[in-house]
C-alpha cells in the first residue's frame, strides 16, 4: 500500500487530464478523404492516415486537426482505441455513495467499470450494472479493450496464414481490427488475424464497435472445412478409407464435414451429389462440394474447392494422394459435372 500512496498525485493526475480532454481515442482513414473546413479550405486524408477523434456525434467524429476540430463521417474511419474507457478492479473494494461515504456494494478483483468524473482520490464510476457510486483510483487500472469494426466481404477468397485460413465470402460480414500499408487486418473468432487487400472488403461504419464473433458464421465453418483440406495435403489415396491409414475421394469430404464439423453428409460421391444447395460453377465459394465423372458412368469423384479454379481432393490416379487439381482445364475440367454447397 505504500507505493500505492507515493504514486497517487501522479495518477490522479493523469486520470484528471483523460477525463478533461475527453478520452480522445485515435482512427485510422480507410477511405481517401477531402475534409472542408469552415474558411472553405480543402484538406485531404490517405488511407491509413492516423488521426486524433476528440469528440463523437451522432453521424460524424470531430477530430484534431493542428488547434481546431474537423468534423468527418464515421463510415470513413477505423477507431483504433476505444473511447470509452474502462478500468479493472485491482483489490476487492467498496462502492461508495460519495467518497469516504457509505458502501453501495463490494467491487470485486476484474470487475469493469466505467469513468464519470474525478474528485481527488476518488473517481466516480459506473458499474456493468449501471450502478454509480466512488470507488478509490488506487483500487483501479486502466484497461485497454480491443477496438473492432464491422466490414462486409466483396469477394470469395481463401486467405492463408501458416496453417491457418479464412474464408472470405461475398456480402458476409467480417471483423475489422486495423488498416496497415494499404490491407485490412481482420479478426476471426478465435486469436487469428489474416492481412487482405482493401479491395476486398468493403468498411461498413466505425459507428459501432463489434467482437471477434461478430463475424459470418458461415465463414467461420467454412474456415475450418477449408484449413481441415488443407491440412490433409499428402495423405496417401486408400480406397475405402476415412483417414485411419489415408482417404478415398469421398471419405475426405466425409471427414472433414460429418466426422470433424458435426454436419452430416453420405459416405458415397453419388450421394453426396444429392445433399445441400445445387450451385452453378460460376457460383462457386471455398468449402463447396465438385463432382465428377471419372469412370464413364456417372458420378464417381468429389473433391472441395478451395478458391481461385482450384480443389483439394483424394486422386487415385497418378497422385495417388491428397492433392491440389485445377477443374477449369485438364482432365477434371472436362469431366466436371456438379457442385453442391453444404454450409449456407
Amino acid at each position: 500500500m505504500e507505493s500505492k500512496r507515493h504514486n497517487l498525485p501522479m495518477v490522479v493526475a493523469l486520470l484528471s487530464i483523460v477525463l478533461l480532454l475527453g478520452f480522445k481515442d485515435t482512427g485510422k482513414f480507410v477511405k481517401e478523404y477531402k475534409a472542408i473546413k469552415d474558411d472553405g479550405t480543402q484538406i485531404a486524408f490517405n488511407k491509413g492516415d492516423v488521426v486524433d477523434v476528440v469528440k463523437e456525434r451522432e453521424d460524424s467524429f470531430l477530430i484534431q486537426y493542428g488547434k481546431e476540430g474537423i468534423k468527418i463521417p464515421k463510415d470513413v474511419l477505423i477507431r483504433t482505441t476505444n473511447s470509452s474507457l474502462k478500468y479493472k478492479v485491482v483489490n476487492n473494494t467498496p462502492l461508495l455513495d460519495k467518497p469516504e461515504g457509505t458502501m453501495i456494494k463490494i467491487l470485486n478483483v476484474d470487475d469493469f467499470v466505467t469513468p464519470e468524473r474525478i474528485e481527488g482520490e476518488y473517481g466516480l464510476f459506473k458499474t456493468t450494472e449501471n450502478i454509480s457510486g466512488y470507488v478509490k483510483l488506487a483500487e483501479l487500472q486502466p484497461y485497454n479493450s480491443e477496438s473492432l469494426t464491422q466490414g462486409i466481404s466483396l469477394v470469395n477468397k481463401v486467405i492463408k496464414k501458416d496453417d491457418k485460413c479464412y474464408v472470405l465470402t461475398q456480402g458476409d460480414s467480417v471483423v475489422i481490427k486495423d488498416y496497415v500499408d494499404g490491407k485490412f487486418i481482420i479478426a476471426d473468432g478465435n486469436v487469428n488475424e489474416f492481412s487482405v487487400n482493401d479491395n476486398d472488403i468493403e468498411l461498413r461504419s466505425a459507428r459501432e464497435q463489434v467482437s471477434r464473433s461478430s463475424g459470418s458464421r458461415k465463414s467461420q465453418i467454412l474456415s475450418k472445412a477449408v484449413a481441415s483440406a488443407y491440412s490433409k495435403l499428402g495423405k496417401p489415396y486408400v480406397y475405402a478409407d476415412t483417414g485411419r491409414r489415408g482417404y478415398d475421394c469421398s471419405g475426405l469430404t466425409y471427414s472433414i464435414y460429418s466426422m470433424e464439423l458435426g454436419i452430416k453428409i453420405p459416405r458415397s460421391s453419388s450421394e453426396q451429389a444429392q445433399v445441400g444447395t445445387y450451385i452453378d460453377k460460376s457460383e462457386l465459394i471455398p468449402g463447396d462440394l465438385l463432382f465428377f465423372n471419372t469412370s464413364g458412368r456417372g458420378i464417381s469423384h468429389v473433391g472441395i474447392y478451395i478458391g481461385d479454379g482450384n480443389m483439394i481432393h483424394a486422386s487415385s490416379s497418378t497422385a495417388k494422394k491428397v492433392t491440389i487439381s485445377t477443374i477449369e482445364s485438364g482432365y477434371y475440367g472436362q469431366r466436371y459435372v456438379t457442385a453442391r454447397r453444404i454450409v449456407n
